[in-house]
C-alpha cells in the first residue's frame, strides 16, 4: 500500500510539473503582449532578420503573437508616414505637389482595339438584322429546351433540372437515345427559340452547348468545378417563380456583343 501511494504521489507531482510548464509560456505571452498591471510597458520586439517568415514559428501562440506585433508595427509606420506627408504639404502650401491619382480598374485598364463604339452605325445595323432581332423587337418570347448528352448520369440530370428552375419557360427533355438531328426539327415545329445541351465526361458535367433556333448561332462553353444547389455553402432558399433580371453591362468588345445570346434566354420584363 505504501508503494502504491508513493507511485500515485509521484505521478501527481509529474502532472503538476507538466501543467506548470505549459502555463509558463502563456503567462509570458500575456506579459509580453501588453502592459502589466503596474503599467510598465514591455520592451519593443526586435525586428525580424532578413528572409525570416512568421510561418516558420512552430508554436501557434507565439506565431499569433508575433504576427499581431508585426501588424501593429505596420500600422504605426503607415500612420507616421501619413502624418509626415501631411506636415510637408502644409509647410509647402501652394507649392506642394499634386496628390497622386488613386489606381482603379477603369484608369488601369489596357486599351482594347476591339472595343466597339456604341454609336457605330455598322454595329447597330448588324444587331438590327441578326438572328436575335426578333427577340429584341419583342416579336418572339423565349422558350428553351434543356437536354443532355446521350445516356447521362444522375449529376448531369440534376444540373438540368436545377437549371430549368433558373431560366423561365424552360423544359427538360430526357433524350433516351434520340439523336439531336431528330430533336432540333421537333423543337422548331414546337416554337422553341433555344436549345441547351449539357455534356458530361466521367459522370461529371464539363460543357454546355447553346444554340439559337432555327438558324443559329451556336456556342460551346466549358464548365469546371460544377456545384449543385445543395453543395453550395450557406445557400439561400430555393429559387422562386419570379422572372429574373440578367445584367450584361460592360460587354463592349465585338466578342462581348455575343451577350445577346444570353439575353435572349430570359423574358423581356423582369420582376424586380
Amino acid at each position: 500500500m505504501a508503494k502504491a501511494g508513493d507511485k500515485s504521489g509521484g505521478s501527481g507531482k509529474k502532472a503538476l510539473k507538466r501543467k506548470a510548464a505549459t502555463e509558463e509560456p502563456q503567462e509570458a505571452a500575456v506579459a509580453e503582449d501588453g502592459a502589466t498591471e503596474s503599467g510598465v510597458q514591455p520592451p519593443k520586439a526586435a525586428a525580424f532578420p532578413p528572409g525570416f517568415s512568421i510561418s516558420e514559428i512552430k508554436n501557434k501562440q507565439r506565431r499569433h503573437l508575433m504576427f499581431t506585433r508585426w501588424k501593429q508595427q505596420q500600422r504605426k509606420e503607415k500612420l507616421a508616414a501619413k502624418k509626415k506627408l501631411k506636415k510637408e504639404r502644409e509647410a509647402l502650401g501652394d507649392k506642394a505637389p499634386p496628390k497622386p491619382v488613386p489606381k482603379t480598374i477603369d484608369n488601369q485598364r489596357v486599351y482594347d482595339e476591339t472595343i466597339v463604339d456604341p454609336n457605330d452605325e455598322e454595329v447597330a445595323y448588324d444587331e438590327a438584322t441578326d438572328e436575335f432581332a426578333s427577340y429584341f423587337n419583342r416579336q418572339t418570347s423565349p422558350k428553351i429546351l434543356i437536354t443532355t448528352s446521350d445516356r447521362p448520369h444522375g449529376r448531369t440530370v440534376r444540373l438540368c433540372e436545377q437549371l430549368s428552375t433558373v431560366i423561365p419557360n424552360s423544359h427538360v427533355y430526357y433524350r433516351r437515345g434520340l439523336a439531336l438531328k431528330k430533336i432540333i426539327p421537333q423543337c422548331i415545329s414546337r416554337d422553341f427559340t433555344d436549345l441547351i445541351v449539357i455534356n458530361e465526361d466521367r459522370k461529371t458535367p464539363n460543357g454546355l452547348i447553346l444554340s439559337h433556333l432555327p438558324n443559329g448561332p451556336t456556342a460551346h462553353f466549358k464548365m469546371s468545378s460544377v456545384r449543385l444547389r445543395k453543395e453550395i455553402k450557406r445557400r439561400g432558399k430555393d429559387p422562386t417563380e419570379h422572372i429574373p433580371e440578367i445584367i450584361l453591362n460592360n460587354f463592349t468588345t465585338r466578342l462581348g456583343h455575343s451577350r445577346r445570346m444570353f439575353a435572349s434566354l430570359f423574358p423581356h420584363n423582369p420582376q424586380l
